[in-house]
């Protein structure tokens, strides 16, 4: 089903002070105050007891990316607060050939086992007192090929070794204290034949070669947690990153370096904007980024090495407009987290919101300030949210959080929600005072780790408002307000839902910054709405009320039909972002049960006139989301409604993009070809469509690449039968010769083909080398969201989705039910539950998955129960 495939592949694509003392005094001051170091919460058994704690650990790795072997020692120094005969640390799939404890002349071997959440026991055969000691651990291990821990990715017939972390990552490399809370420093050691290069966290100290192996020692870092650490080996190319506050430099796969000038270029004045909203320099000594061929999410913030997906880094001297914006956003997001996370860092991943929307909100605060073009000040971030947000079975943003799918369940709230509740309070308090509480909390737990209670506390002393107790109602519990505003002035709330579920009774402490004409005349108001139902008689008599001034609450809202009438005859008082939320309100009420078709409809044809490119784009966009209706017996009056309301809009802006096209004429543009390229069953623009996807075949810089996305989703949708192995053929070998990663993506995403043959084809695809195994879920996803019936996709699962599973993340192999398998069809829904019973029970956090898929299909059919005939209706009056 088209409308939730592709969310899943938006979600999936996806993986965020004043003055700082010298490096000695913070080491010092981490180092003497390890020992009383304690939990946030009560020691439980999914995490290390407190009684020992590490102050500093050196590793020495000897890897080779040719070999898969790799073998290492690490020495970690801990402090016994409390007589035991065992030490606990974290190790996942490595083999422990020796551990023991050393202090001076003693030695204490440890006898090691494995335990529940991948901790391992340090055995003694006497009690250890209390006091400092070495942890000394051999050990080895084989480097993965799964994009997590520390793996293999083989480019161009050329291995490189990269990491990534977070969340709970680093013990599939080395044996560790693998928790975000303990924060300390470390020393990196590598050796690997002489001939790669080797980059780590910080500068280099030292280097020496012998008998062809090179090793290199790293400077000892500032305290950090080990997810943060990283290191890559490989032949690398770089290019120089001039104009910043440190060194650095951008290291590419080799014959790359060419790719990385637009990133050269606008890098500099990025963090110069986020050091100066901080008041602090950037508080490491390098700042390197990694271009990374094999990478599950979008980036990760590794203090002094940040890596990124290839096709972030690896672009055209100068993007169009709209293909800069990602780049540029992930870019700020990554730099703000060396503040947010790596500078000050959550005690816990139930707080991993505080890293991930405190660097959201930085990197659009950033976007806005430094490139306005891109328009991020009309982005309503909460709409990224309200989705996921309004299921069921969704859980707080703040949960309990026990292994690595815990943290992965609703992440994306993390980002979203999170930046949505922070831009709230931005709008409730304003932008100087929440950076004085942000400056605050930076000061007060610079190089340490916080709990949200430090966050509200650092913003409550800035406020008039009790931003706790609202707060925490938004982040401690799932789900969000729905307001309701009588004639009357009686305002109520409750926790929305969407049509069928059944969800517990909430209430919220809830900003409510009302718009409203009354007279003739313009009034503003907010009011903080606690109960369940609340009086406003001033605003009953009001000829319309627009309770959410510039769109910044996080709530649904509704409204009397006479009010919206008149509201609806005044659009011309609301800003962009308002009228934007009014059309994804009244959507959303719709799905709540709430109104019917045609009061969306009436709402949307308002908008759809609308002089702004960018409200009418997201009529456009709500319009395409009732394709979920559109079905063989309605599709002709769908087609007629589109000829005779769209195609004019299209028409007028034509498929040629020019250098004085706005990002909103862009996106619209896009918006609009994708909507009649599917449903308005237009011969000539078929026809038009193979002509650009020809064209792009054979010049991949001749057209823009969301316009070539969609001329080839639609070329080979409409191919004859028998000539579907041409155009497959002809877009893989475009793809193989292509360089761009987003070049690649472009040609391999796009193809739509329903035929048994291609839809094979691009299934073992996704097993070869040629798609990186990062990317070997969205493979799947872009066959899936192109069947109605998916029928061949589990036949071809039944046979290879071990072989599928092995090669993907672990996160997407957690996520897979929800990313592929998410449908709007009842036999599709039987084929799912049928495949995942045999297999979902084998691998961790996929049950998880399988119910979150389960739900979000029944929903989509209950929504199709309640509004087919309405939209019909809709349709036939057209």
């Amino acid at each position: 089903m088209k409308r939730f495939t592709k969310l899943a592949v938006a979600v999936a694509c996806a993986f965020a002070s004043l003055s700082a003392p010298t490096v000695t005094a913070q080491e010092t001051s981490v180092s003497s105050a390890v020992a009383p170091l304690k939990k946030t919460l009560a020691d439980v058994e999914y995490r290390l007891p407190s009684q020992v704690a590490p102050t500093f650990q050196r590793i020495h790795l000897n890897i080779d990316p040719d070999n898969p072997a790799y073998t290492g020692t690490t020495t970690i120094d801990v402090t016994v607060k409390k007589t035991t005969n065992k030490i606990g640390f974290y190790q996942q799939d490595l083999t422990v050939n020796s551990a023991r404890l050393v202090s001076g002349e003693t030695i204490i071997p440890l006898s090691v086992s494995i335990g529940d959440y991948d901790i391992n026991w340090g055995e003694a055969q006497s009690e250890v007192a209390p006091g400092n000691y070495q942890l000394e651990i051999s050990f080895e291990g084989k480097v993965n090929t799964s994009s997590d821990g520390m793996y293999l990715s083989r480019f161009e017939d050329t291995n490189y070794i990269f990491t990534q972390f977070e969340d709970m990552h680093a013990r599939k490399a080395f044996p560790s204290f693998d928790e975000p809370n303990f924060k300390i420093p470390y020393q990196m050691t590598i050796s690997s034949p002489a001939h790669q290069e080797i980059v780590g966290n910080t500068p280099v100290e030292e280097i020496t070669v012998e008998n062809g192996i090179k090793t290199v020692v790293f400077e000892r870092t500032k305290p950090m947690p080990t997810y943060l650490i990283a290191y890559t080996v490989g032949p690398f190319d770089s290019s120089e990153m001039t104009g910043l506050s440190v060194p650095g430099k951008i290291y590419v796969p080799k014959g790359y370096a060419d790719k990385t000038k637009f990133v050269v270029k606008h890098t500099p004045e990025i963090l110069a904007s986020l050091e100066d909203f901080f008041g602090i320099k950037y508080p490491y000594k390098k700042m390197d980024f990694v271009a990374v061929p094999n990478f599950t999410h979008g980036a990760m913030e590794n203090v002094g090495l940040i890596t990124y997906r290839d096709s972030l880094l690896l672009l055209e001297d100068n993007p169009s407009v709209t293909e800069r914006s990602r780049p540029l956003n992930v870019i700020a997001h990554e730099l703000a987290h060396q503040w947010f996370g790596n500078l000050v860092t959550m005690a816990w991943w139930d707080d991993l919101w505080l890293n991930e929307a405190f660097a959201s909100w930085a990197a659009s605060h950033t976007m806005k300030t430094l490139y306005p073009e891109l328009n991020y000040a009309d982005r309503i971030v909460q709409e990224g949210a309200f989705t996921a947000d309004a299921s069921p079975t969704v859980k707080p943003v703040k949960k309990v959080v026990k292994s690595q799918p815990d943290v992965m369940d609703g992440l994306g709230l993390n980002y979203s929600k999170g930046e949505s509740i922070l831009q709230m309070i931005e709008s409730l308090i304003g932008t100087e005072k929440f950076r004085e509480g942000v400056q605050n909390y930076m000061n007060t737990h610079a190089w340490g780790n916080t709990v949200a209670d430090d966050l509200w506390k650092a913003l409550d002393s800035v406020s008039d408002f009790n931003l706790s107790a609202m707060m925490k109602a938004y982040l401690e519990q799932p789900g969000y307000p729905l307001i309701h505003i009588s004639k009357e002035g009686k305002i109520t709330q409750s926790r929305f839902h969407l049509a069928g579920a059944t969800v517990e009774d909430q209430t919220w402490a809830i900003p409510l910054k009302l718009t409203y004409q009354l007279k003739g005349k313009m009034l503003n108001e907010v009011v903080f709405i606690d109960k369940e139902t609340t009086m406003l008689p001033k605003i009953a008599e009001a000829d319309w009320v627009f309770p959410n001034d510039n769109a910044t609450g996080y709530f649904r809202w509704s409204i009397e039909p006479s009010q919206l009438s008149a509201l609806l005859d005044n659009t011309d008082v609301l800003n962009k972002r308002e009228k934007k939320n009014l059309l994804y309100n009244y959507q959303a009420l719709l799905n709540a049960n709430e109104i019917g078709v045609d009061s969306v409809m009436k709402v949307l044809n308002t908008l759809a006139k609308d002089d702004d490119p960018a409200v009418i784009r997201a009529a456009v966009g709500v319009l395409k989301d009732f394709d979920y209706l559109v079905n063989d017996r309605n599709q002709e009056a769908y087609t007629a409604l589109l000829n005779k309301s769209y195609m004019p809009l299209l028409n007028a802006l034509t498929l040629t993009q020019s250098e004085q096209d706005s990002a909103d004429i862009i996106r619209l543009r896009n918006e609009l070809y994708d909507l009649l390229g599917t449903h308005a069953n237009s011969q000539a623009l078929v026809e038009q469509s193979v002509d650009l996807a020809n064209q792009y075949l054979n010049d991949t810089t001749s057209v823009p690449s969301g316009i070539a996305g969609t001329a080839i989703e639609i070329a080979t949708k409409n191919t004859k039968d028998g000539e579907q192995s041409k155009w497959f053929n002809a877009i893989v070998d475009a793809f193989k010769k292509a360089q761009l990663p987003n070049v690649k993506s472009t040609l391999i995403y796009s193809m739509h083909f329903k035929d048994k043959t291609s839809v094979f084809k691009m299934l073992d695809l996704a097993l070869t080398e040629d798609i990186t195994p990062a990317n070997t879920m969205y493979m799947v996803v872009s066959v899936a969201r192109n069947l109605d019936d998916h029928s061949l996709l589990y036949e071809w699962l039944d046979r290879n989705h071990e072989a599928l599973i092995k090669k993907m993340p672990d996160y997407h192999v957690s996520r897979m039910p929800e990313f592929v398998s998410t449908t709007c069809s009842s036999e599709n829904l039987e084929l799912a539950n049928n495949f995942y019973g045999k297999i979902s029970n084998k691998y961790q956090g996929m049950s998880r998955g399988v119910e979150i898929m389960q739900d979000e299909s029944k929903q989509c059919m209950r929504l199709k129960t309640a509004f087919q005939d309405d939209f019909d209706r809709f349709l036939n009056s057209q």
